[in-house]
């Protein structure tokens, strides 16, 4: 899709990918303004009831004009896509937020839970609903401002086609008990869903968080969430008090309209800004006293003002060269937050945290051999290691682009695939790094060699690029679809797999020349694929899913996981041993050839992108933050 026109919408990047579809930036051509563009799954708009009443709420939609509400300009109905046109963000959504902070401060959290209400209050007065409230919804745009998305979408489409009564709407960690029992729901199933995201922004995970579906529906039905002051002892009991009144279970005992919480979130923010004067006066001299008592202590304050700011400034110093100083000194009191006080810490884990290289998200990491090693990830970067990973520098690049897989052919032949048609090499083993010209504007996702000749990239729209001369020149073959391709993997010479969005699958039997598709088994998104030999294979999908195939992608066989996140990469070391991981933090493990996966606790919540086994059998993990993790031998 990236480069095509859709109207007068021409598609520039992919920003995120979700049940739905896919959310792509692109510019207005007749108003010269970036926009969001969704692009919804074909699966979605197989009816012509479905695409009538979709129009028709996208047109409501648009109604909705209010600044902490992501803006819906209209949609897209070209050449059978439907896509809807919003307004364009720049910023970070919630859900990042907290995954990047750990858990928000209080006042924090109430500004941002202000602005939510404001905009959900003000949607519900339109006769709106949205559903489907939750961190990855709520974007904060670079000066700060809430918006949220998807309002109203929720109400037309789903998983499996048009509402009805009967049918569960929303993201099971936030849903509300009516919305579990498949009612209808009303602007107080909204306030249950705002209150389980405020719970988030304090402590750092849902009230609810338990290891499967099952368990969580349970528990929205029938538990109390914990008293967030019972965590961090510094939150006020009227927050306690705003949280246990949202997750009523019974609906006339939650709050009634927004408007009611606001009041209560505005009264607790107006106590934060009356402290800062009373503290100014509690400073003030009495005109009575003698000058030299004066004297003193003016003296007195300019020293303290002086030493607080040395001492201020000590601490950032050593915050920004010793990254863990500030770790160990927050450890000795329970009110402060330590990788300990992570929700998802486990004192006993098999994978340790490296020191972190850099603050900007990794998509992946390649070994050459032992010691020297490579990854890359957001705007631009690419960085390297001479010591296994304990420590790393950046190599410079000119553009800012998004990187998404990094590979090594040779010591000194290696390859970057990034977004908008650029493929990057070096042949000075990544000191430098030149643009390959493919005359592309596809977002490349993986990068694929059978041997030091033979190898692939593929990306968006079908697209899949072949070099036979060891990446000097490179060729598109056809594909046979139009999806976004995620990976690709060779069991053999001449045998290969990729696979991508809406469950597609691709087979070649001649070396990556001609592709078919194999018949689709799922819905989900398929992520990642690895074989162990011609005929037995895994794929990670969407929704915590693993599939296996024992001959050759002719059937599949879905394996049960505790998770219900999406699976971004997955791995063998060899026969027996294999690696998931996935974008809330988990990592699945299998010691049986994968018939049964276990969760092993990595210490992290981040969101992990991709696993490399090194030559030497090392197993490394990359995730959001600069988040890099090995295996324990």
């Amino acid at each position: 899709m990236v480069g095509s026109v859709l109207d007068n919408y021409k598609i520039v990047s992919v920003l995120g990918e979700g049940g739905m579809g896919i959310v792509y930036k692109a510019l207005d051509l007749k108003l010269e303004r970036f926009v969001a563009l969704k692009i919804l799954n074909s699966s979605s708009v197989n009816k012509s009831q479905f695409i009538e009443r979709f129009k028709r709420e996208a047109r409501n939609q648009a109604k909705l004009t209010h600044p902490n509400i992501v803006s819906v300009y209209g949609f897209t109905d070209a050449e059978g896509i439907l896509g809807i046109v919003m307004e364009y963000v720049e910023g970070e959504t919630l859900e990042k937020m907290i995954l990047r902070q750990q858990h928000l401060d209080v006042k924090e959290s109430l500004i941002i839970l202000q602005q939510i209400l404001a905009g959900v209050g003000y949607a519900h007065q339109k006769g709106f609903i949205h559903r489907d409230i939750k961190p990855s919804n709520v974007i904060i745009n670079r000066e700060g401002v809430v918006k949220i998305m998807d309002f109203g979408i929720s109400k037309s489409i789903f998983e499996k086609g048009i509402t009805k009564t009967g049918t569960k709407i929303g993201t099971v960690l936030y849903m509300s008990p009516e919305q579990i029992r498949a009612e209808e729901p009303t602007q107080q199933s909204d306030i249950y869903s705002i209150g389980i995201t405020f719970y988030e922004m304090l402590i750092g995970k849902t009230p609810f968080d338990l290891e499967t579906e099952y368990e969580i529906m349970e528990a929205h039905l029938k538990k109390t969430a914990t008293r967030v002051s019972s965590t961090y002892s510094a939150i006020p009991p009227e927050v306690d008090k705003i949280i246990a009144k949202s997750l009523e279970k019974t609906v006339y005992k939650r709050y009634k309209r927004c408007e009611e919480v606001l009041d209560e979130v505005n009264s607790i923010l107006s106590k934060y800004s009356e402290e800062q004067p009373r503290k100014k006066e509690s400073k003030i001299v009495e005109p009575s006293e003698s000058s030299h008592k004066f004297k003193a202590f003016l003296f007195g304050a300019i020293a303290l003002i002086v030493i607080t700011l040395v001492g201020y400034g000590v601490v950032t110093a050593i915050n920004e060269y010793w990254p863990d100083f500030s770790k160990n000194i927050s450890e000795g009191t329970d009110s402060t937050v330590t990788y300990k006080s992570n929700p998802s810490y486990v004192s006993k884990s098999n994978w340790i945290p490296l020191p972190k290289p850099t603050q900007s998200n990794l998509s992946a990491i390649f070994f050459i051999d032992e010691v020297n090693g490579f990854a890359s990830g957001s705007e631009g970067l690419v960085i390297k290691t001479t010591d296994g990973g304990q420590s790393w520098r950046k190599i410079p690049q000119k553009d800012s682009m998004n990187f998404n897989d990094i590979k090594f052919i040779s010591s000194l032949n290696g390859f970057i695939a990034g977004e908008n048609g650029n493929l990057l090499r070096t042949i000075d083993g990544g000191e430098t790094w030149f643009n390959i010209n493919l005359e592309s504007t596809d977002t490349f996702f993986k990068i694929f060699f059978i041997n030091s000749y033979t190898g692939f990239v593929v990306g968006t729209n079908g697209k899949i690029l072949k070099t036979n001369d060891g990446g000097n020149s490179w060729r598109q073959v056809n594909s046979n679809s139009q999806s976004l391709i995620f990976s690709m993997f060779f069991p053999t010479e001449s045998i290969g797999y990729a696979v991508g969005w809406n469950g597609t699958i691709l087979k070649t039997t001649d070396i990556g020349n001609t592709w078919k598709q194999l018949e689709t088994f799922t819905e989900n998104y398929l992520r990642d694929v690895h074989f162990l030999d011609a005929y037995r294979g895994f794929i990670a999908a969407g929704g915590g899913l693993i599939f296996e195939t024992t001959d050759g992608g002719n059937s599949w066989k879905k394996h049960e996981t505790k998770l219900v996140s999406g699976l971004s990469s997955i791995k063998f070391v060899n026969e027996l041993i294999g690696y998931a991981v996935s974008n809330k933090g988990e990592i699945l493990e299998t010691n049986d050839g994968g018939k049964v996966w276990n969760t092993s606790n990595s210490g992290s919540y981040y969101s992990l992108s991709s696993i490399s086994v090194t030559p030497a059998k090392d197993i490394f993990v990359t995730g959001v933050n600069g988040t890099i993790l090995k295996l324990k031998k």
